[in-house]
């Protein structure tokens, strides 16, 4: 850890974790300060219409947040189409999967498994993003892996499932070995419309920058060609240089704009005089789509001569949305699973992770 990162400890250091979906856009702020979590706060937005520009609720807040804090990095979690893990890495492992490793940014995990994106979804993450910037593009499966590596590991396959308000991501593993891996969308991809004329995505090319950490990688945001690379953090793929250290005296109060309570919102994930069976009959369709998704990847790995596929007994679920009890019990008895649940806090993870690639 260099100088600047040790002086840096010593000031209000603003992690925001960013989780979108077609409801809502819920931001998890955590203060560090002498490697120690000051304070912790949340705040929704709710959305309304197809995002195509980050709504101006949501840019006001950020910009504020920026000024308010002498350093911050804002981390979001990538929840769209295009992106996926594959076992091994390298060109052979990408080709074996039919994914065109020119066209994908990838990291690899523990010299085994790999996750990727393409350049056209890392582009739509950063346009939706320039007026305030992106620190870091969390793959989910990354978020999943650091669940799963938390938890006792398995010496057998295991399918893991992140479930998310309008995604989830299913993984088998065998300890840190994956085996398989498959994306889903719950929602309808309206609201995460691309533009064919944002900065051309087809032709861009591959993201300069990049440098990917074995224990927390994540999916970055490519750098200033004019910036420098802050030596003090080592193989991070980090965008973006720190700010410098001028006007330290003029330190901010605890009065200030991150204290103001949000209002609060009477509604279901953001959609206000929702009826109850309304509530209930959407889960339910929802639930049916992830049952439907879930028992197809199932074939897939099972029947897929590209996977060595063994019998999968258990399925573990950290749920960060909703999971119902009718879901769970579908799957003990017609799928055969014993199934485990986790709740979890997908944004609040993501803070973490992010605080441990800067000063890890």
């Amino acid at each position: 850890m260099g100088i600047r990162t040790v002086l840096q400890k010593k000031f209000q250091n603003l992690f925001v974790a960013i989780v979108l979906s077609e409801a809502e856009c819920i931001l998890r702020c955590k203060v560090l300060k002498n490697g120690a979590i000051a304070k912790t706060f949340t705040k929704t937005f709710p959305l309304s219409s197809p995002l195509e520009t980050l709504d101006g609720a949501v840019e006001n807040y950020l910009m504020n947040l920026q000024d308010e804090y002498q350093f911050v990095y804002i981390a979001f979690l990538l929840n769209s189409l295009g992106q996926g893990a594959i076992e091994g890495s390298g060109n052979s492992s990408f080709t074996k999967h039919n994914v065109d490793i020119q066209n994908v940014h990838n990291v690899t995990l523990y010299n085994q498994w790999s996750t990727y994106a393409s350049y056209i979804e890392i582009k739509w993450a950063k346009n939706l993003f320039a007026n305030v910037g992106l620190d870091f593009i969390y793959s989910p499966f990354i978020i999943l892996s650091d669940f799963i590596v938390s938890q006792k590991l398995k010496n057998k396959p295991t399918c893991y499932l992140l479930n998310c308000q309008d995604f989830f991501v299913l993984a088998i593993f065998e300890e840190k070995k994956l085996h398989f891996g498959a994306f889903f969308k719950t929602q309808s991809d309206t609201s995460f419309t691309r533009s064919d004329d944002i900065n051309d995505w087809e032709n861009e090319h591959e993201e300069e920058g990049v440098l990917d950490s074995e224990e927390m990688p994540t999916m970055p945001v490519e750098e200033d060609e004019h910036e420098e690379h802050d030596e003090g953090i080592e193989e991070l793929s980090e965008l973006g240089e720190l700010s410098e250290l001028e006007d330290i005296d003029d330190l901010r109060s605890t009065d200030s704009f991150s204290d103001i309570d949000e209002k609060t919102i009477g509604s279901f994930r953001g959609l206000e005089g929702i009826k109850e069976e309304d509530i209930s009959l959407e889960l339910y369709g929802r639930d049916l789509l992830v049952y439907k998704y879930l028992k197809t990847a199932l074939e897939e790995y099972y029947h897929n001569p590209l996977y060595t596929s063994e019998f999968i007994d258990e399925i573990i679920i950290f749920d960060g949305y909703e999971i119902s009890s009718d879901l769970i019990h579908q799957l003990e008895d017609e799928l055969m699973m014993d199934v485990e649940v986790h709740k979890v806090d997908v944004s609040d993870r993501m803070c973490d992770i992010a605080i441990k690639e800067v000063f890890k």
